[in-house]
C-alpha cells in the first residue's frame, strides 16, 4: 500500500462533537443518591449507582437507569448529564446540582415537538431544592439575573474560540474573535469565510436564559434556533460557568450540523473578558427587532 495515502481513521459509534475539549469526568457522586423537590409540583430520585450509570425517575414511578456524564464548576457545584434513552420525544436532562445550598436546577430538552422544525430542540429550566439529610428543603432557589447583562467573554476550546456577547437579560450575540482567524484554523466553515470579512465579521444574536447559582456561578442556556433555521436543525447549549476561575463546563443537545445525526456531548473551555463595545453597539439582527 502506498504510505503516501492519508487514511481516514474509522467513525466514532456515537457522535463526539467538541467532546474533546471536556475536562476529566467526575465519580465523585457515584454511590449517593438524591431526592429532588422540583418546582413542577413533583419529586424526584437521583441516584448514582456507579461511576457511569444512575437512575432517575418520578418519586411514585419506577425509575429508569441511564449512562450520564458529570463534570464541576467549583469544588460543590456539579453538573450531571444523560439522554432519557428510548423516550418518544427524545429528551435530554441535565442537572445542576448545588450541594453548598442544596439547590437544583434542571433542563429538561426535547427534539421532535415543534412541528415547523421537528429536529429543533425546545428547552425547559426548572429550578428546585435537594431534599436534606434531616428532611427539610430549602425555601430559596437558583434564579434569573441581570448580572452578565454587557459582558463579553471569548471562550477557548483548544486552538478554537467563540465569544458570547451577552447583550440583553434575554438575549445573546454570538460571534468569531478576529484573533480566531488569523495564524490559527478557525472554529467556522470553509463557506463561512468565504462569505465573512475579517473586518466585519457576522454577528448571531438569539434568546439566551442567565441564571445566577451563587456568586460567580451562573448557567447560560440558550437555542442554536434563529441562526440555524435554514437548515432546519440545531442544538441546545447549556453551561455552567464558574467565573471566579473563568472556566466552563456544558452540553451540546440535538443534531450535528454538518451529518444532521442526533449529538448530545459535554465539553469545556476557558474564558476570558472581551472588550465588546462595538459588538453591543451594532444594531440587532436580521432575526430580532
Amino acid at each position: 500500500m502506498d504510505e503516501t495515502v492519508r487514511r481516514k481513521l474509522p467513525e466514532p459509534p456515537v457522535f463526539e462533537g467538541m467532546s474533546q475539549y471536556r475536562p476529566p469526568l467526575c465519580f465523585e457522586l457515584a454511590g449517593k443518591q438524591f431526592v429532588l423537590v422540583m418546582d413542577d409540583g413533583y419529586e424526584y430520585e437521583l441516584n448514582f449507582i456507579s461511576r457511569c450509570v444512575l437512575t432517575y425517575g418520578r418519586s411514585d414511578e419506577d425509575k429508569k437507569e441511564y449512562a450520564y456524564d458529570c463534570l464541576k464548576a467549583d469544588d460543590d457545584t456539579y453538573f450531571v448529564n444523560f439522554e432519557k434513552t428510548g423516550a418518544v420525544p427524545r429528551t435530554g436532562v441535565t442537572f445542576v446540582l448545588d450541594m453548598e445550598q442544596s439547590l437544583v436546577t434542571s433542563n429538561i430538552v426535547t427534539i421532535g415537538v415543534n412541528p415547523k422544525w421537528p429536529k429543533m430542540p425546545v428547552s425547559r429550566i426548572i429550578f428546585g431544592a435537594i431534599r436534606r439529610e434531616d428532611g427539610s428543603v430549602p425555601s430559596i432557589r437558583h434564579g434569573y439575573t441581570a448580572d452578565l447583562v454587557g459582558k463579553a467573554i471569548h471562550w477557548r476550546y483548544g486552538r478554537m474560540g467563540v465569544v458570547h456577547v451577552y447583550s440583553s437579560e434575554h438575549y445573546y450575540r454570538l460571534t468569531i474573535a478576529k484573533e480566531d482567524f488569523i495564524g490559527r484554523e478557525p472554529i467556522n466553515t470553509e463557506a463561512f469565510r468565504e462569505r465573512q470579512k475579517l473586518d466585519e465579521i457576522r454577528l448571531y444574536e438569539e434568546p439566551g436564559d442567565y441564571i445566577k447559582v451563587k456568586e460567580g456561578i451562573y448557567i447560560f442556556n440558550a437555542n442554536e434556533e434563529l441562526a440555524c433555521r435554514e437548515r432546519g436543525q440545531g442544538n441546545n447549549l447549556f453551561f455552567l460557568m464558574n467565573l471566579n476561575r473563568m472556566h466552563d463546563v456544558g452540553r451540546s443537545f440535538g443534531h450535528s450540523g454538518d451529518t444532521g445525526n442526533p449529538e448530545n456531548y459535554t465539553y469545556g473551555a476557558f474564558g476570558e473578558y472581551y472588550d465588546a463595545y462595538d459588538l453591543l453597539a451594532r444594531a440587532s439582527t436580521e432575526y430580532i427587532r
